[in-house]
Order: C-alpha cells, then sequence, then structure tokens
C-alpha cells in the first residue's frame, strides 16, 4: 500500500491561491508613490499657473475698467463751458472747501498732484442735456431745457421743460448763457421749476442775472445737468486700494469704480503759446509742478495707473515701480500690471 503523501506537501509556485511577497508589495508602493508624487506636483502647478492667470486677467480687467470711466470724463472736460479767455469769468465759482488748497472756482480740469501718493483729478463738463430727449411720457422729442428767468442769488430757475431732471433733485445743474455759468445743487423738481439748495452750489457767489432766451439782445440762457466729479484712490484698507468716484454732491458717499488700483498718476501737456501744440509737460518724472495759471492750458493729459493682485504670491519679489513724479516703493509679494494712456482734452481752453 502507498503512503498518502499531500499532507506537509509544499505549494507550487503556479498555484493561485499564492500571495505577494513582501518585496514585490514595498516595491508596489514605492512605484505608486512616485507616480502620484509626479501627479501632484503636475496638479500643483497647473493651479498655481491658472491662479496666476486668472490674477493677472483681474488686474487688466480693472485697469480697462478704470480707464474706459476716466477717459470719458477726461474727453469731456470743459464741454459746454462758456469759451476760455484765461480770466477770472472762465470759471465756475464753487463754495470754500470743495476744492483743496483754498481754490474756490474751477472751469474744466482741477489737478492734484501727489508724489508721495496717489494723485486726484476734479473734472467738471456739461452734461448731454443739450440733445433731443425723448419724453416716453408724452411722446414728445423735447429740446433742451431753456430758462425763463433767473434773477441773482435766486434759489431756483423756471424753464420751459424740466424733463430729465430728478424729482428729488440730488443732482448738479449748470446755468450759462455761453458767457459766463453758475453750477447749482438741485433739491428738487416741482413742474417747470428747478429748486435748488440754499446753501450749497448756489451760495453767496450767484451774482449773474440770467434772462430768457427771448429777450433781444441777450444770449439765451439754457439749464443742463453737470458732471462735477473726483477720482481718487481709497487706501483706508491697505489690503484693498481701490479707485473711487465722488460725485461731489453733499451727503452722497464716494462709489468704488475698480479694485485693487494702487497707484494713480497724471502728466499734464500744456499748449503754453496758444498754438495749438503740446510744448511743455507738468508732474512728470521731471518734477515741475503745474500752476494755478497753467490749468486752462491744459491739452492733454497723461494717466498712468498701477493695478496689483488681490494677494501676495509666496515667492514672488515685487516693488511698486516709479510712476510719473512719484518714486518706486518697497518689496513685497504682489503681482502687478501698469498701463498709461494719453487721453486729449480738448475742451480744457482755448
Amino acid at each position: 500500500m502507498m503512503a498518502d503523501c499531500r499532507y506537509g506537501r509544499r505549494s507550487p509556485r503556479g498555484n493561485p491561491e499564492a500571495g505577494f511577497t513582501l518585496i514585490e508589495v514595498m516595491a508596489a508602493l514605492a512605484i505608486l508613490g512616485i507616480a502620484m508624487t509626479a501627479v501632484f506636483s503636475t496638479f500643483i502647478s497647473q493651479q498655481q499657473s491658472f491662479t496666476t492667470q486668472s490674477r493677472v486677467a483681474e488686474m487688466q480687467q480693472n485697469l480697462r475698467l478704470a480707464v474706459d470711466c476716466m477717459t470719458r470724463d477726461i474727453r469731456m472736460a470743459g464741454y459746454g463751458m462758456p469759451m476760455s479767455t484765461n480770466t477770472a469769468s472762465d470759471n465756475v465759482a464753487l463754495p470754500a472747501g470743495v476744492l483743496p488748497g483754498g481754490i474756490t472756482a474751477i472751469r474744466a480740469i482741477f489737478p492734484v498732484d501727489n508724489n508721495a501718493g496717489p494723485d486726484q483729478i476734479y473734472i467738471l463738463y456739461r452734461y448731454d442735456m443739450d440733445l433731443e430727449r425723448y419724453d416716453t411720457v408724452n411722446n414728445l422729442l423735447l429740446p433742451p431745457p431753456e430758462l425763463q428767468s433767473m434773477a441773482a442769488d435766486r434759489s431756483f430757475v423756471t424753464v420751459d421743460n424740466s424733463f430729465g431732471f430728478l424729482a428729488g433733485g440730488g443732482e448738479h445743474a449748470l446755468v450759462t448763457d455761453g458767457a459766463t455759468a453758475d453750477l447749482f445743487q438741485s433739491t428738487s423738481v416741482v413742474g417747470a421749476t428747478v429748486n435748488f439748495a440754499g446753501g450749497g452750489y448756489n451760495g453767496a457767489h450767484h451774482t449773474k442775472v440770467y434772462v430768457a432766451g427771448a429777450t433781444p439782445g441777450f444770449p439765451p440762457s439754457v439749464v443742463s445737468k453737470a458732471r462735477f466729479v473726483r477720482y481718487f484712490i481709497d487706501n483706508s484698507d491697505p489690503a484693498r486700494p481701490t479707485l473711487m468716484l465722488d460725485r461731489m454732491i453733499p451727503g452722497q458717499a464716494p462709489q468704488p469704480v475698480a479694485d485693487d488700483i494702487e497707484d494713480m498718476q497724471f502728466t499734464y501737456g500744456l499748449d503754453t503759446n496758444a498754438d495749438g501744440n503740446i510744448d511743455a509737460f507738468r508732474c512728470d518724472s521731471g518734477g515741475t509742478v503745474i500752476t494755478a495759471a497753467e490749468v486752462t492750458r491744459i491739452r492733454q493729459v497723461r494717466m498712468h495707473l498701477i493695478a496689483r493682485s488681490r494677494l501676495p504670491e509666496g515667492g514672488m519679489i515685487g516693488t511698486r515701480p516709479a510712476l510719473a513724479n512719484r518714486p518706486a516703493g518697497g518689496t513685497d509679494g504682489y503681482r502687478r500690471r501698469i498701463i498709461e494712456v494719453n487721453i486729449d482734452a480738448r475742451n480744457s481752453g482755448t
């Protein structure tokens, strides 16, 4: 009888019930770790690249928004104002404290230069109410409102139509006869009467008597909206500098225009000899300031803007560059973009 040798016999290597050896498992784990490291590194790199591109695109968008908004106003500065003769009568009188430095008049542009921080700019022009306006209530095309009469220091004006003015007020109104102009702040509109603030823009400076256009021997007087604004950068939160628009109406807070605008500088091109050509620059890297007498000679505004990334980036060595007459800043971790635009100010003077 033959002995049964099945018990205690070693399993053949080809048996499907056999497992992996420890060396095989460790080798597989090592290969998997190398592959995962490569995949993870690629993912991190792609994520950083996507984040960087998103931040760059956001900065570019903020710059475009800022440029579009300010370019429109600077191009229109002085539009609809009396023709400049480079005398005080060209300017629109303002209450004390509206403009800095004790200035109480403006015609088109009032520059505020700052070589230790962002610049500011004030802009004034007549709004587009000189165009025909469509009255959707009565289905009529309306001409610009013509003033009936207005005595000195009057707190209201009567017009042939007030369509386009807000009933609740809160707007700038410009009254002009083509030779002089006065700026007012509307408080309400009742019928054909536009009322003005008692102590606002129509203070003691309003001495002109405006007459109706039908009066023989006098130029027609027109009432229209006016755009009087200030652009500045709000740095109250250092982590989020913001370009702001101030509509210069008491009680109305400035509104944000574009986020993460770190610096704004202006260089002004002047026509000093009235030959139609720009022959001098002010507030540029040469450090020459602009005087009050030269403001009406502004024919071009060169706008310099710096946009900054929302957050600093690890390993990024960034420096706020020098801009116009402002020196460069310190080193930090922000990414930046710069834009410079030349804007012709065609209505700023003669």
